[in-house]
């Protein structure tokens, strides 16, 4: 089964390259060293964590086994979605009235704490909020669209319902049933917000060390103490921000998800009319498949698309595969060529969705990322700092619990692989029926 540790240590070849600016090329950590709090895993929550933590006066390094931003951080779609994958009463009902309301707030305010963040602290990235698009295959999963519609207007939110024909202006196509333009909705180069995130934390009086991999993780009295090849951190708080590449540092942890890959791809620039013709206001796309497509169109016309989970082993994501997929969407597309392609890492865990967890006293994680992640990992990145220099667990987002480990685990990406299969067999038999049954009448 392929899995993070089989990926090449080379930085993804992404469009955000081209715009995040210069890497930081921060040396390894070397020597013993003793902090308030020490971070692994510099991805956003991470970087996140440690800016928030500096600046409310502690002591902080952060040890990344690569690059800032090097897994889902840069992998990602750079959408930023003012809610998760659930809908606004199913959170409410799961985590409650309190917890429950707290991360419906989260979500929605997610992209509005980056623009915060982001122009507090200088960062150059290329933040928007052009609106998300959430686009209905099914008559199912358009009532549910609807009735998510109606929650926020009763709360006077800019989310609108729209019609198959609405939805066809703004898309280009006319495949979907209808879906929800949520104005709340931004987008973002995410190698240059976590790599703004860095410098930050930085200035703030962080430490940072690219790199570094954590070989051992060890409690010694009232303190940890994290090992590194180069030498060692003692903390009184050690925070685990690695998601899909958790290791067996703290094995609890690897046991609880399942990584699965995701694919990127971007188009050559496009001709004027197909620039014109698809997402013309510039809205993202996301539809409702158990695997869905999602689309970007960039200001010099080329296309960002995106699909997954996927569980096939290999480096380089099947281009004529994904290809397709689009052309069902978007027929006017043809046949296009490939400027780049990429993969990433989500991290599936029993409860489908984000988790803080209390390992052990002073031993914090968040991890479940599993799409929609940018500005979550910025909020639940900045929740462990806080808990970790004084507020209390109960007033964070997320509820803090124990991790749930997977039966039979050394097993599970295979049947992970299975239930994906599956997936793709029930969307394209929905998709067929949607080309079919619901064909738009001429």
């Amino acid at each position: 089964m392929y899995t993070p540790v089989h990926d090449s240590e080379e930085p993804a070849q992404t469009p955000f390259l081209r715009t995040a600016g210069a890497a930081l090329n921060l040396p390894a950590l070397a020597g013993s060293h003793g902090v308030d709090i020490a971070i692994v895993g510099g991805g956003i929550s991470g970087c996140s964590a440690a800016l928030h933590a500096a600046e409310r006066g502690a002591r902080v390094i952060v040890i990344e086994a690569r690059t800032v931003g090097w897994g889902a951080s840069s992998r990602n779609a750079g959408h930023l979605p003012a809610s998760t994958k659930y809908e606004p009463q199913e959170l409410i009902d799961t985590y409650g009235p309190v917890f429950g309301e707290r991360i419906l707030n989260a979500s929605e305010t997610g992209p509005l704490v980056m623009d915060e963040l982001i122009k507090r602290h200088g960062i150059a990235c290329e933040f928007s909020i052009p609106g998300i698009i959430n686009a209905a295959h099914t008559p199912e999963t358009l009532k549910k669209l609807e009735q998510r519609a109606r929650f926020w207007q009763e709360r006077g939110r800019p989310v609108e319902a729209l019609s198959r024909e609405r939805l066809a202006e703004l898309l280009g196509s006319n495949v979907y049933l209808g879906g929800v333009l949520d104005r709340r909705g931004g987008a973002v180069n995410p190698l240059a917000y976590v790599r703004g995130l860095a410098r930050a934390a930085i200035k703030a009086g962080a430490q940072i060390h690219e790199g570094t991999r954590a070989t051992a993780l060890a409690r010694e009295g009232s303190r940890w103490r994290l090992s590194v090849a180069g030498g060692e951190v003692r903390a009184d708080f050690v925070l685990l921000c690695t998601n899909a590449h958790t290791d067996t540092l703290w094995p609890s942890l690897r046991q609880s998800i399942i990584p699965v890959r995701t694919v990127q791809f971007t188009t050559k620039p496009l001709s004027e009319n197909l620039r014109r013709s698809i997402l013309p206001e510039r809205q993202l796309l996301l539809d409702t498949r158990r695997t869905p497509i999602s689309l970007r169109m960039y200001p010099d016309g080329r296309l960002h698309f995106g699909g997954g989970p996927f569980m096939r082993a290999g480096l380089v994501p099947d281009w004529r595969a994904m290809l397709g997929r689009v052309n069902e969407v978007l027929p006017q597309l043809g046949e296009v060529e490939m400027e780049e392609a990429w993969a990433g890492w989500m991290a599936f865990n029993r409860y489908d969705a984000w988790q803080m967890h209390s390992l052990a006293p002073g031993l914090l994680a968040v991890l479940g990322c599993n799409g929609r992640g940018v500005t979550q990992a910025t909020i639940y990145g900045r929740d462990l700092a806080l808990h970790a220099t004084g507020v209390p667990a109960s007033e964070l987002t997320l509820p803090m619990s124990q991790p749930k480990r997977y039966p039979m685990h050394p097993f599970s990406g295979f049947g992970a692989a299975m239930i994906v299969k599956w997936y793709r067999m029930k969307d394209a038999a929905e998709m067929r029926k949607l080309h079919t049954e619901h064909a738009p009448r001429a």
